[in-house]
């Protein structure tokens, strides 16, 4: 007999945090997220997203009191209010292989969805645009990233089972570093900076990057990617949130800012460490050899995951993206970087894609976000 229950205690969110860590023992491609980093999402006094959006999280659990599954519902007020809409979103699906553990789960999000007042729900997405998106349904046999998801295979037919039909779907790319720069890439990015007086600054270290810029990011982002999907307008308070989480991982060499000839900044791209193995090696923990793993995975990155490339707008035509391209190859080149992978590209933003033509590169992933009318 299983039941299903919403959780509000410390104790049972250590359980949800946890569940994860059980399910994917053994498996050497699944990449957990900090465990912390996912205690402190469930506490509103630590997590930023609860000032425009309510959460709920349920706990599915066998007979003898053993959790076999988990999901969480959420209605973010701030994507409802810029869509016109009363959707909810599924997220942190997760259960043993059992069509009934994930009936009564789903069941229990949509009704909770509905109880609230909600005409749909899709997922599975997290509070807004920088979190693990998309279900997993090609690529189970490559090693996921520490910014992107990975799931059971078997979840695909248990949510489509249950009258879930695909909403966007994403592509993800390896791209393998050559022994010297794109002749193509390096061609366009000097051209670009001789017509436009396009140029990248240097900075002595990662913190001043982020101490100057951070904010920077987050106006730039909203601007870019305020018509892709699934993404909400980050409030301040998220943004320093947000800001205060990457801090650690980011290294000034994967970094490039473009500004134009008035200094003021026009596009960004950020390349993280990857984290995959150390996070997979320490189940997502920090203690007690963890922050090691992960200290030395940021010092000495053998493999990168591309998070994020924006250009304002007005310039997205005059090859600011090549600029950025140019700058992050040649230090992937001269740290002997052997490839990176990038994260969840939707399928129809063909501009984004086609940023990537120039370099050899394989589809390793696919995710799809799935919708349920209510």
């Amino acid at each position: 007999m299983i039941t299903v229950r919403q959780i509000n205690s410390k104790k049972d969110f250590k359980k949800f945090v946890k569940f994860p860590a059980w399910l994917y023992k053994g498996n050497k491609y699944y990449v957990p997220p900090f465990e912390q980093d996912e205690l402190d999402l469930t506490n509103p006094k630590k997590n930023a997203c609860f000032e425009e959006a309510d959460c709920a999280y349920f706990l599915a659990e066998d007979e003898n009191g053993k959790v076999v599954g988990r999901i969480a519902g959420i209605i973010s007020h701030a994507y409802n209010k810029k869509n016109n809409a009363k959707r909810a979103r599924f997220s942190r699906f997760e259960c043993i292989d059992s069509k009934e553990v994930a009936d009564k789960l789903l069941k229990a999000a949509e009704d909770w969805a509905k109880e609230k007042g909600m005409d749909s729900i899709h997922g599975p997405l997290g509070f807004n645009d920088l979190e693990r998106e998309g279900l997993m349904v090609q690529g189970f046999d490559t090693m996921g990233c520490y910014l992107t998801s990975y799931n059971m295979p078997y979840y695909q037919k248990f949510i489509e089972d249950n009258g879930y039909t695909p909403d966007a779907r994403w592509v993800e790319w390896r791209i393998g570093v050559p022994d010297k720069q794109n002749e193509r890439v390096v061609k366009v990015a000097d051209m670009v900076a001789k017509r436009y007086g396009f140029y990248e600054k240097q900075f002595k270290t990662s913190s001043e990057i982020i101490d100057k810029y951070g904010l920077k990011f987050f106006e730039l982002l909203d601007e870019c990617y305020k018509d892709i999907y699934g993404t909400i307008p980050f409030n301040e308070k998220l943004v320093k949130q947000t800001i205060k989480a990457f801090k650690l991982i980011i290294d000034k060499k994967y970094v490039s800012l473009i500004f134009n000839k008035e200094d003021e900044l026009i596009g960004f791209g950020i390349g993280f460490p990857s984290l995959a193995k150390a996070l997979n090696k320490s189940k997502g923990r920090y203690l007690p050899f963890g922050i090691f793993r992960l200290l030395h995975a940021i010092k000495h990155p053998k493999v990168l995951e591309l998070g994020l490339i924006a250009v304002k707008p007005e310039y997205q035509k005059q090859g600011v993206t090549a600029l950025i391209i140019k700058n992050m190859q040649q230090r992937m080149i001269e740290n002997k970087i052997t490839y990176c992978d990038t994260g969840c590209q939707l399928e129809d933003n063909i501009p984004a894609i086609a940023a990537l033509d120039m370099f050899d590169r394989d589809l390793i992933r696919r995710k799809t976000c799935y919708i349920k009318q209510l």
